[in-house]
Parts: structure tokens; sequence; C-alpha cells
């Protein structure tokens, strides 16, 4: 299944207003440049007379004009180069005036060999995420807020150190992982008690990759969960295609997975989504309370192999919320 059709009607008009802006950019240059610098405002004219002559040529289907089509040729070509090292004489870059493009693939047609340049399928995909996280706090999270002074540093956990060291070294991780992100990428299994912290560091990390311009889907698993089946059984008062967006976009973040009602559709769902995405090397965050057997258990031996080939984020400490509550009161 593709993308509802509201998305690519979206896309296109960004493609739209991103043309109209490089037109407009490039018509400033070449006024500034003509206004500026005689020199190159003739060279441009003669350039456009050669290019006139050499369209009407073309054009032309009776007797021989290839010898006239290459002098004609080399005449555009000698003007092309004046007007590049003109430029550069005046302290600009040789292609200043040349045709303005945000993505040089397609040329911000949208179209590229035939298809849908990828450009225009990022923006459809960011239109979609866009939709879905409408009502979740993916600005209202970030690391430098992440405080440390919550988790013990003095009890060796059952791992053999405090919390805080724990903690200190998933902040580490979850930073890095921000940091050097791009696709292909891998997941994250963020494994651990409620209040720790799991949704604060995942959202600072979906934060930081919506700065650089990724799509990113935020949600706890239970709500896509009925989501999906609403759709699915044709329940839904929308025509999202919320199982296509959560499968496709460029960073997944599934949060309380675990606290869904249990049915033999959400798991399928969870396993299709999962495994869809690990075929295609889209990175997905998944926040957890359960522990290993626990995950076996609920979601069987197909679901638990594929979250065991994520890097594992063991999380550790007392219940932040709740000490938090109790600090203001």
């Amino acid at each position: 299944m593709g993308f509802d059709s509201k998305f690519y009607i979206a896309a296109e008009a960004e493609m739209n207003a991103i043309r109209l802006k490089n037109e407009r950019t490039a018509a400033t240059r070449h006024s500034e440049i003509r206004s500026k610098y005689p020199d190159i405002a003739a060279l441009s004219d003669e350039l456009g007379s050669t290019s006139a002559k050499l369209f009407m040529l073309i054009s032309d289907r009776t007797g021989d004009i290839s010898a006239r089509l290459k002098e004609l040729e080399h005449e555009n070509l000698r003007i092309q180069r004046q007007i590049r090292a003109s430029l550069i004489e005046h302290g600009y870059p040789e292609n200043y005036l040349d045709p303005v493009y945000s993505c040089t693939e397609c040329k911000d047609t949208g179209i590229s060999n035939g298809r849908r340049c990828r450009c225009f399928m990022e923006k459809v995909k960011q239109a979609a995420s866009d939709e879905l996280n409408r009502t979740s706090p993916l600005t209202l999270c970030s690391f430098g807020e992440f405080n440390l002074t919550y988790y013990d540093d003095t009890v060796p956990t059952h791992l053999g150190v405090t919390a805080r060291k724990i903690m200190e070294y998933n902040l580490s991780v979850c930073k890095k992982y921000a940091d050097n992100f791009h696709l292909p990428y891998s997941s994250l299994l963020m494994r651990g008690k409620t209040g720790l912290g799991k949704t604060h560091l995942s959202l600072s990390i979906a934060s930081e990759i919506l700065k650089k311009g990724h799509s990113v889907i935020y949600g706890s698993a239970p709500d896509f969960f009925r989501r999906i089946e609403k759709e699915h059984f044709g329940n839904s008062t929308n025509d999202t295609n919320t199982l296509d967006m959560l499968i496709k976009t460029d960073l997944l973040v599934l949060d309380d997975v675990g606290a869904e009602f249990d049915s033999k559709y959400y798991i399928s769902a969870m396993y299709n989504i999962i495994n869809d995405r690990l075929n295609s090397s889209l990175p997905t965050i998944v926040n957890t309370n359960l522990d290993h057997d626990e995950i076996k258990n609920r979601y069987g031996e197909r679901i638990y192999s594929r979250l065991a080939t994520m890097e594992e984020l063991v999380f550790a400490g007392n219940d932040v919320r709740i000490m938090k509550q109790q600090s203001v009161q």
C-alpha cells in the first residue's frame, strides 16, 4: 500500500513553493548582475541570441545543417565560459547565474527518470509523519534536561555498578546515536521499569533526528495498534494507512511496548512493523517494561529474535516521576 493521496497533495504544494522560491532567487541574481556589470549583461544577451538561433536551427529539418549547428554550439559554449570567467573576476561563484535547484536530481519537478523523485517521497513521508505526530510530545524533551542526579550513585545494582553509572552510559549512547544518525542505521531496545527515563531519552533522540530533516514517528504501541486495527477492519473515521506509515518512516519510536492488549492481531502487526523495518535497515527504537522472558512469552520467538538484534540499553534506578512529584510537594 502507498500513502494517502492527501500526503501527495501536501508534497506537491511544498514542491511548488520550493520551485517558486528558487526561481525568485535566480531572477534576483540575474537582476543584480545585470545592474552591476554591463559586460556580463551584454554576454548574457549574446548567449540568449545564440541559444535562440540554435533552437531555430535544430527545428529546421531542411538541408544539411550539421556544420552550422556545430558552429553555433561552439559559440554558445564560448560565451558561457566568458560569463563564468567574468563572474569569478567580479568575486562571484562561476555558477551564480545557473538555475537554482534544491534537488539537482529532479530539478525540483518531483520526477526523476519517469518516477517520483526521492526528494518528493521524503516530503510525502514527512507529511504523513506530521499527521501521526500531531498530538505527540516530540519537542518536549532534550538531552540537556536529562537529570542524572535522580539516579543513585552509592549502591551497586544487580549489574554490579550504580544506577547512575548505568544511566550515564545510556545517555552517552543515545547522544552518539542522535549525532551519528544516518540511513540505513541500527535500532535500539530500551528496557527497564516505568519512570526510569526511556521515554525522555527516546524523545530526545527523535527531536535531534527531526532537526536533521528526517521523518520521525513517535507514539505508544497501544495507541498505534488500536489505530491499525480500526483501519484494517474498516472502523476508522480517517483514510490514513498507519501501518504503512510506521513501516516507511525514517525513524520509528515505539513506546510502551507490552502495555497493549494481548491479541493475535496486535502481535501480527508488531511482527510486520519490526520485521519489515529491519529488512529495510530502517531504525526503530523500542521501549518496554518487559524482561527477556516476558518478551519471549508475550510475542513469541519470531519477534523476540528480531528484538534481540537491536542494541539493548538496560535502565536502572527508582521511578523518577515519583521523585519529581515528591520534590514539588
